[in-house]
């Protein structure tokens, strides 16, 4: 859904996107225990590259002009946890490494390596008279929220000149994958992150209006790294604080559901007003969903089942990594199964 989702994260990421959301649980307690996540490189509808990637040999020249400026990415997560009431929690665990080659005169490798370890926790209260009953089919309710995540991370953050001494040093070696790993950068550190959300939900019959706004990583959630033996500091990739704006309207009924939301990220940052811009479109019947958005001018698309023991969702999408308005998209797919999950009421 182009990650519209600031309104209408009403799963087991609403702690990633709005703590105030929590007012919106339906159950007494909903548990998640087990939902691998898989991202990576996608090349469908990219027959060129398609191409390209059947006829590489192992001719230095030929492969580096198939890899310039084409984005790798690769990831693994998972984010098992719980809803009580109006309070929430989450294990976070998860890898991913996104690549970057640039600059054919002076090849330089861009490298972001994360191993994330932690959690994120947070509650929400609704505030006044108004509160919405899981089952009321009418009123409307306004809840603000809190959150705070400890994470752990590991990794590297850097760019590598191809034909520079270091690299150069690390492929003649015969070092073990952690000595390599180490005079690439690879540090580690723990930082503590703070979020806020509010949010403004009405309802009447099967349609749920659901605005919401959502600061994240307030401050940026910053990993200092470490220093290596020559003094000079080590970096992490850091979590960039955000402030988000997002609205959503929801159909339910017993046969049909329906979902369209937008979002409007980064206002506290400079950007182009496309850049900012999040839209997407969910349509099915209950077990099936298909779903389509827009990313920052970059399309979206994917499906889900939802059955009684499993959800499994699939999908394609685009994101920015050039730092600016569709300058380097990084196509990518996404795997997600959620196994187990069960809720009920006291």
């Amino acid at each position: 859904m182009g990650d519209a989702w600031t309104a209408v994260n009403n799963d087991e990421y609403t702690l990633l996107y709005n703590p105030a959301s929590l007012s919106r649980h339906g159950h007494d307690l909903t548990i998640t225990p087990l939902n691998p996540s898989l991202t990576g490189t996608s090349l469908v509808g990219d027959s060129e590259k398609q191409d390209q990637m059947e006829d590489l040999d192992s001719d230095p020249t030929a492969v580096a002009d198939v890899f310039f400026d084409f984005p790798i990415h690769a990831g693994v997560g998972f984010f098992p946890g719980l809803k009580l009431f109006n309070f929430g929690f989450n294990v976070i665990a998860s890898e991913s490494v996104d690549m970057l080659l640039r600059n054919k005169i002076h090849p330089t490798l861009d490298v972001d390596y994360r191993s994330d370890r932690g959690f994120v926790t947070g509650f929400s209260l609704p505030l006044g008279t108004h509160r919405l009953k899981p089952k009321a089919v009418s009123g409307q309710q306004t809840s603000i929220g809190v959150g705070a995540k400890y994470i752990k991370r590991r990794g590297i953050y850097d760019s590598f000149a191809l034909t520079g001494t270091d690299i150069l040093d690390v492929l003649d070696s015969d070092a073990s994958t952690e000595e390599i790993l180490d005079r690439l950068g690879m540090t580690e550190d723990a930082a503590w992150g703070f979020d806020a959300g509010f949010e403004h939900v009405a309802r009447r019959g099967p349609m749920q209006f659901v605005v919401g706004l959502a600061a994240l990583d307030i401050g940026n959630t910053k990993f200092n790294g470490t220093k290596d033996s020559t003094g000079q500091t080590r970096q992490l990739a850091p979590n960039n604080d955000q402030v988000n704006l997002g609205a959503a309207l929801l159909y339910r009924t017993s046969l049909f559901r329906s979902t369209f939301a937008v979002d409007v990220r980064g206002l506290t940052e400079e950007m182009e007003t496309m850049e900012r811009l999040r839209a997407g479109v969910e349509v099915g019947i209950p077990g099936i969903s298909l779903l389509a958005g827009i990313n920052s001018g970059y399309y979206s698309y994917g499906a889900a089942i939802d059955l009684a023991f499993m959800q499994l969702n699939v999908g394609w999408y685009g994101v920015e990594v050039g730092g600016a308005y569709r300058r380097t998209e990084s196509r990518r797919f996404v795997i997600y199964l959620s196994l187990f999950d069960f809720s009920f009421d006291v």
